[in-house]
């Protein structure tokens, strides 16, 4: 490659490539490159791209080329030789130049090189005037097969055509070049009798002669699509002249207006038909609404595809009549009344098919309808859907079902594979369909659904691939939470529920989709993933993208982590979740991390901060790790300190209400609710006597001496009327609010006694809460007590001189025992 600028050519901006897996030949592409001279080529250079560059052809070609593509240039002429010694050329792409179809441009040498020419395409060249064709050049293109080609006039294919004895196919489609026809009649033709492919779409074709294809012997496609003018009218003629022919398919699309009445085809426009071969039959966009009763059955048995797309088919009895096209494999009836869009509507103006009386009028019509009545009787109809035997896809796409799918019935007998019917705004999916024991594809996404019952898929177990994307059936899956609506599907290997609305999925959910290969839940709601999918051991792909998924939790992570051991090729997507970047989703970016081979676009799948910003899965690992290290000891601190601070306040706060809490306790314990007898001075006693056990001689004896015996009151002493078997705490409590008064006898024995002191708080919550501050404690100074010793409570008392002492003489003792007396007594 020594010389050139670059690896094969002499421009260094060509981009050079080997073709296939070796690299002995090259593809040298130079398109849009702005170049105005043909690069030179190196030998092992076999395709040269050149469009939209050069303006003219100067320089020659290299004689190794075998595919030459100047399409979309600004040639207006050929210099002399331009394609001399391309003796190897079987592709010449001359589209979209400036090379008017005149003998003055083409002129008769200009091609003789190219013996080994095979294709050729000179469309969209011509302004479209009238110009002298160029008859001379085709006696050099005796290889010619595929020749693509303008119609400036419907005489130019003359007798020099008759040397193409190896064209197979003609291309003077409008929709890609330009074309004029009007009429095609027999003389348009007639030279080039060995054609098996013709392209006439879109030449303004307005009629059809009977013999217009008669010597087409061979012919296996035609398309006369996008002939508005064209109708149904034509095919009487058409299905005479293509008789004679081998014809496979016929492309008859939009050969009416797109606007105006509904069109209706009769068995005298295909009745030539059955003596065809025809395979396939496209009939779409010509505002068809109905059959005439016996067309299914006119159509040749040899019929494997119809399409009748984006036309305005009626419900009628015709439909029952498909079932004789016995060889019929595939229709496509998707998008009937399909609304156009509103820059076409002005052919309602510009193009208006005229109403032939033989076909349209109504009354001509009305009189067929009612004699198909007549002779279709109710006993022939069949309750189950009878299809075609070899009848296998079926597309119904966007057809305008506005109905719940109830139980539907078809023939066991039938072979349906594909079944679409998506696109439609289905009110509930009900069901069963039964008998379709043969549905490998079946497309129900888009219908907008809102219901799907557990039993609607229960007579498809041969599904592999079910689509319901696009439908609402978020709250149906969600109340399955014993995944019985897939329960039979365990032949299924792709399902598709993206984008239905769903927030939450039931554990078992997908427990008998053993062969699973492909779950799509792209674009739900979803904000958890607890479903079971371990046990799918086909599985490869599953995609959770585009939900709200913040994290996995680890019983979804357990299970996936399950199912990467038992496949290593299975992956999952779950790029566009809001994952959260805390110390929670820790463990989930970590798992992620370590699973990343299994996640598909890890690199770019983000997560949130606390403070909004967003980092990578991979960096958030690293982050965590140091983040929550210390965000986890600063909580440590941060709870310690405030655990302490709040042990220390409410153990302080126990402490210092702790006789008050112990008095609630057992005045709820023994049922005396803060209230007592008080108010009616109905006591029990008229005094408690509290007293150390080494007091007992003074605090028993002489009590009862003097107090009972001697002035009538009635006393509670523990020793005499505690109840046995009873904690003391609640004989105490008892003994303190069955009694109007509790006498303490105070001295340095009382102080040391736990009990004794017990008595004394229980006693003086009794007068703080429940007689309403009135005093309840009487002190008897039986012994000397030093103030030091004394509990503040009662230093409160003593200094109050709210006690009185003990005289231990005779004199003093009956005004001593007169005085407890008066304090205990009832109030007169």
């Amino acid at each position: 490659m020594n010389g050139f600028g670059g690896p094969c050519t002499s421009n260094s901006a060509c981009r050079c490539s080997p073709i296939g897996n070796t690299s002995k030949l090259y593809t040298a592409n130079c398109s849009n490159l702005g170049i105005t001279q043909v690069p030179i080529t190196q030998p092992d250079v076999v395709i040269l791209l050149l469009q939209h560059n050069i303006t003219s052809l100067t320089t020659s070609f290299c004689p190794s080329l075998y595919i030459l593509d100047l399409s979309y240039n600004r040639i207006q002429n050929f210099s002399d030789g331009a394609f001399a010694n391309l003796t190897r050329l079987t592709t010449l792409n001359l589209e979209g130049n400036n090379l008017d179809l005149d003998k003055s441009v083409y002129r008769p040498n200009v091609f003789q090189d190219l013996k080994a020419l095979r294709e050729l395409n000179i469309k969209n060249c011509t302004s479209k005037d009238i110009y002298e064709f160029p008859q001379r050049i085709w006696g050099y293109l005796s290889s010619l097969q595929i020749l693509r080609i303008d119609v400036i006039s419907p005489t130019q294919f003359g007798r020099p055509f008759r040397l193409l004895t190896s064209l197979r196919e003609l291309d003077v489609s409008g929709v890609t070049g330009f074309c004029s026809v009007g009429a095609m009649t027999k003389s348009f033709l007639i030279n080039m009798p060995n054609l098996e492919i013709i392209d006439v779409s879109a030449c303004n074709l307005r009629s059809f002669a009977a013999d217009a294809l008669i010597t087409q012997r061979n012919l296996t496609i035609l398309n006369i699509s996008y002939n508005e003018r064209l109708t149904f009218v034509s095919f009487e003629n058409l299905s005479r002249s293509l008789a004679s022919s081998k014809i496979k398919v016929l492309k008859a699309n939009k050969i009416h207006c797109t606007f105006g009445i509904g069109t209706f085809l009769q068995v005298s426009d295909i009745i030539h038909f059955q003596n065809t071969t025809l395979e396939e039959l496209y009939l779409d966009n010509n505002r068809l609404a109905t059959l005439e009763r016996n067309v299914p059955k006119i159509l040749p048995p040899t019929l494997k595809i119809i399409s009748g797309v984006q036309n305005r088919m009626t419900i009628g009895l015709y439909l029952l009549e498909f079932k004789f096209l016995l060889g019929l494999e595939k229709a496509d009836g998707s998008h009937q009344f399909f609304t156009p869009s509103f820059q076409k509507a002005r052919e309602a103006f510009l193009c208006q098919n005229p109403v032939s009386r033989c076909k349209n009028r109504n009354d001509d019509y009305s009189l067929k309808y009612e004699k198909i009545e007549e002779e279709f009787s109710v006993p022939h109809f069949d309750p189950e859907i009878s299809f075609p035997r070899n009848f296998t896809h079926f597309i119904l796409r966007g057809v305008g079902i506005r109905t719940a799918l109830h139980n539907i019935h078809f023939k066991r007998d039938n072979k349906l594979a594909h079944l679409d019917l998506s696109q439609n705004p289905i009110t509930s999916f009900t069901g069963p369909f039964e008998g379709l024991n043969q549905l490998k594809y079946w497309d129900l996404s888009d219908c907008k659904c809102p219901s799907l019952t557990t039993f609607f898929f229960d007579h498809t177990s041969s599904l592999k691939v079910l689509k319901l994307n696009k439908n609402f059936l978020g709250e149906s899956l969600e109340n399955d939470t014993d995944g019985e609506t897939f329960k039979n599907l365990v032949n299924l290997e792709e399902l598709d529920l993206s984008d239905n609305q769903i927030q939450n999925l039931p554990i078992k959910i997908f427990k008998n989709l053993r062969n699973i290969r492909s779950l799509n839940l792209k674009s739900n709601s979803m904000t958890q993933w607890n479903v079971k999918i371990h046990h799918l051991r086909n599985l490869a792909e599953i995609d959770l993208s585009r939900n709200l998924l913040r994290k996995l939790h680890g019983k979804a992570m357990l299970s996936f982590s399950e199912l990467f051991k038992k496949k290593t090729s299975v992956t999952i997507s779950l790029a566009y979740n809001p994952f959260a970047c805390t110390c929670e989703s820790k463990n989930f970016i970590h798992w992620s991390f370590q699973n990343r081979k299994y996640i598909l676009d890890f690199q770019n799948i983000t997560c949130t901060l606390d403070n909004g910003t967003s980092i990578g899965l991979q960096s958030a690992a690293g982050f965590l790790d140091v983040y929550c290290t210390n965000y986890q000891l600063v909580t440590f601190l941060v709870s310690s300190v405030i655990m302490f601070f709040v042990v220390i306040t409410v153990t302080g706060l126990i402490y210092r209400y702790r006789w008050k809490l112990r008095y609630l306790y057992y005045m709820t314990r023994n049922k005396y609710r803060l209230s007592s007898p008080l108010q009616r001075d109905t006591f029990a006693f008229d005094a408690f006597i509290s007293y150390a056990e080494e007091d007992g001689d003074f605090a028993v004896n002489e009590s009862i001496a003097q107090l009972e015996d001697l002035r009538g009151l009635q006393l509670c002493l523990s020793k005499r009327d505690f109840q046995p078997g009873t904690e003391i705490a609640v004989n105490i409590a008892e003994a303190i609010t069955k009694s109007r008064k509790t006498i303490i006898v105070l001295s340095d024995n009382f102080l040391n006694s736990y009990w004794c002191m017990f008595e004394f708080n229980m006693a003086r919550m009794e007068s703080i809460y429940t007689r309403n501050g009135k005093d309840v404690l009487f002190l008897i100074m039986y012994r000397h007590v030093s103030t030091k010793t004394l509990p503040l409570s009662m230093l409160a008392l003593v200094e109050s001189r709210s006690y009185i002492e003990y005289p231990d003489d005779p004199q003093g003792n009956i005004v001593f025992w007169d005085k407890i007396a008066e304090t205990c007594s009832r109030p007169s």
